[in-house]
């Protein structure tokens, strides 16, 4: 077979779905590639789909009729490495169901680790012949935050993993449980951070810094914080901060608390950053390093990291949150299955993965809503972001990842000191300390900014040399998340900043996504013109095409958006019938039923049958429980009648609880060290929080088989077990910060 085919998804219901397709010739040894996130396509911002209209947009892309043609499927795993329910704690849903029905072979479904996904993705479309991979991510396969990886030719090797706690988790708990901005809310935290500053009455970010391992357990309880119990019932959502904290239920997010909160995750991202930057950097040796996950989007933290190492050179792929899963993914499928495929056939040169919209396209849309236009002309367009008029773009290739590139882009004039409140209140509806960044000419960002290296994706923040000449692009800190560019990642672009430049005297304007509050960036010529309609944009460049909204006749906004929404249903409908097997939706909610209540087994009851059926077949044993004084008190509790025939003894841990303040002891036999730990038959570890470190602690002293672990990846805590009696309860479980009354 000439032409190869590699497809890549997630294998679980993820915000960022989307899905990506690699093609590679045997022959020529061409590589060529597509990739798109799903919310894009269906215009639902975090879907959490199956990515149905992302696969068949790949396939269209490449002309493929159906998924024979697809060689291989690569995916990621979450909890267990299998394609079905690969979260046995997760709540079932449609995309269960289409992964049922999907219509491919599982045999040729391939499985890798998450942020082995990640690495790929960021290591084979750098330059690199050799780097380092740093991958710091919220969440990936069995619990992993961090792992250390080094690429050398076509190998990527793994170093060490840290799992349960990590900077991605801590930042994410923040930005929903205190400060409340949401799914995918990180960004708006690192905007704010710059507003606040340390003060006496603020909460305390502790995290412990030890080679790979950034420990966040005095701050927060460990990974997993989500299963099928948060959907059913919220009261049932644990909150993961173990310190008493406020919740921002009135978005003043600019007062001293939560802009303060903001300051300190941000400060302590930085830290995180910069101390993982050094430790990869004594691993490796390497003058290069690659970062993805989703804390790569930190642009702020990926500078310091810079800065503050001994790398030369740096590179973070611009999907670098998991809508890059599926790329990594069908990358590392290609580099792994293929015989003498090289790393430099893989030509990323820019992060315009999308399709191509024809001319022939849009004009029909434009007939059809009767719509006044004129040919796009790169020195008006220039004027009038010169004279304060503000661009929307939809031209080429769209972007891959979060960060707007110019392709699907509003522009203006960064001069104007007005202009970035403007953009927040009239066109992006969003929050006003939200900053907007600068697009500069490559040669020219050396004399504005403090980089020493492009920045294409913008995924590097620099202080400015000359902030005063470009208020608009300039966060509150002097800094602004630049992004460089030149003739052969964008020419078009290039060429409207240099005429801009040329009028102007300064080779910068502003960029910002191009889409409305609560709405993924537009894909398609029709989302474009959808948003430039509904905002006060005032000129929209399709292409070829130029249109002004004073030559806009009075339009049914209704209409058009009623044509958009039959479009997206209709080709859905058409995408089921040749992508899955036949569909039942009488089928689906008994799977459902039937996987929910497996879902709360493993949730909150498979650990507690796994004790109780341990204690009962361990009649005359001597037992010792290593854990901590909470957690051991729950057990007490729980199981007190199968003690009776038990030598149970206890080790605290020094001065450690799970999450609850107690002063009270269990009521066991405590011994005061390890020394003859191996005198007893069982070792059973009485923490949730701190199992994996108990276990790393006393595998050194005694006979692996003689440990019970009590938790695996998709468990809850014993305390949830003991403390939920209905899973429609009323009252909360949890409140904010610690909860002492159940002891």
């Amino acid at each position: 077979m000439t032409i190869k085919y590699y497809l890549g998804i997630q294998s679980y219901a993820n915000h960022d779905c989307g899905a990506s397709i690699v093609k590679y010739n045997t022959k020529s040894k061409k590589i060529d590639y597509v990739c798109i996130s799903e919310e894009r396509l269906i215009r639902k911002k975090y879907p959490y789909t199956f990515p149905i209209h992302s696969i068949n947009y790949c396939m269209e892309h490449f002309k493929l009729k159906n998924l024979n043609r697809i060689n291989y499927i690569i995916s990621d795993w979450i909890k267990i490495k299998r394609w079905l329910r690969s979260g046995p704690s997760y709540n079932y849903s449609m995309f269960d169901y289409f992964k049922e029905k999907f219509n491919f072979p599982q045999k040729k479904i391939i499985q890798i680790d998450h942020h082995l996904a990640h690495a790929a993705s960021v290591y084979y479309t750098s330059k690199f012949k050799e780097s380092a991979i740093l991958i710091v991510d919220g969440l990936g396969s069995d619990l992993e935050t961090t792992t250390f990886y080094m690429g050398q030719n076509n190998k990527i090797k793994e170093i060490k993993k840290y799992k349960d706690h990590g900077i991605g988790t801590a930042y994410g708990a923040v930005t929903n449980h205190i400060l409340n901005l949401g799914t995918g809310g990180e960004g708006k935290t690192m905007g704010l951070a710059p507003y606040g500053k340390k003060y006496k009455n603020q909460i305390k970010i502790k995290v412990k810094l030890n080679g790979i391992k950034n420990d966040f357990s005095e701050f927060m309880k460990r990974n997993p914080l989500s299963d099928t119990l948060n959907q059913i019932n919220p009261n049932l959502r644990p909150n993961p901060i173990k310190v008493k904290h406020r919740y921002c239920k009135n978005k003043n997010h600019l007062s001293k608390y939560f802009s303060g909160v903001a300051y300190d995750i941000q400060d302590t991202a930085e830290k995180v950053m910069s101390h993982l930057g050094k430790e990869i950097y004594r691993d490796t040796k390497s003058e290069n390093i690659c970062i993805a996950g989703g804390v790569a989007l930190n642009s702020v933290a990926n500078k310091k990291l810079l800065d503050k190492s001994k790398f030369k050179n740096i590179f973070v792929f611009p999907a670098c949150s998991d809508a890059g899963i599926p790329f990594g993914a069908a990358l590392w499928g290609l580099f792994n299955f293929e015989k003498n495929v090289k790393k430099h056939q893989v030509n990323f040169d820019n992060a315009y993965t999308g399709r191509n919209y024809s001319n022939e396209s849009i004009l029909k849309i434009l007939k059809k809503f009767k719509i006044n236009y004129s040919k796009t002309d790169e020195k008006l367009i220039a004027k009038y972001i010169s004279q304060g008029k503000v661009i929307g773009r939809c031209a080429g290739k769209s972007e891959y990842g979060p960060r707007a590139l110019g392709n699907r882009s509003i522009l203006a004039d960064a001069r104007n000191p007005k202009m970035r409140n403007y953009l927040n209140k009239n066109v992006k509806h969003r929050e006003m300390f939200r900053p907007f960044a600068p697009v500069i000419l490559e040669e020219k960002n050396s004399e504005y900014f403090d980089l020493k290296q492009p920045s294409p994706y913008m995924l590097l923040v620099a202080k400015s040399h000359k902030a005063k000449l470009i208020p608009s692009a300039i966060h509150v800190d002097n800094t602004a998340r630049v992004q460089t560019v030149n003739t052969k990642q964008n020419l078009n672009l290039y060429n409207i900043i240099k005429n801009f430049y040329k009028l102007t005297g300064v080779p910068v304007i502003l960029n910002t996504s191009f889409n409305d509050a609560g709405e993924p960036m537009v894909e398609s010529p029709l989302d474009s013109l959808i948003c430039f309609l509904q905002t006060k944009i005032d000129c929209l460049i399709l292409n070829e095409f130029m249109i002004e909204k004073k030559n806009i006749k009075k339009l049914s906004i209704k209409n058009i958006l009623n044509y958009r929404k039959n479009l997206i249903s209709g080709k859905e409908r058409k995408i089921i019938r040749n992508l899955m097997k036949p569909l039942s939706m009488k089928e689906f909610k008994i799977k459902k039923k039937l996987y929910t209540n497996e879902a709360i087994f493993f949730a909150i009851k498979n650990s507690k049958n796994k004790l109780k059926n341990l204690f009962s077949n361990l009649k005359n044993k001597k037992i010792l429980l290593v854990g901590s004084n909470d957690h051991t008190i729950i057990i007490c509790k729980m199981f007190k009648k199968y003690f009776k025939n038990l030598d149970l003894s206890f080790y605290n841990l020094p001065n450690k609880n799970d999450f609850l303040e107690v002063k009270n002891k269990p009521n066991l036999k405590k011994i005061s060290n390890l020394n003859k730990i191996n005198s007893y038959d069982k070792i059973i570890i009485s923490s949730f929080e701190f199992q994996r470190d108990i276990v790393d602690f006393i595998s050194e002293k005694v006979n692996k088989d003689k440990i019970f672990q009590i938790y695996d990846n998709s468990s809850r805590s014993l305390m949830d077990s003991f403390l939920i009696k209905n899973i429609r309860t009323k009252k909360r479980i949890y409140k904010f910060g610690t909860q002492t009354k159940i002891i």
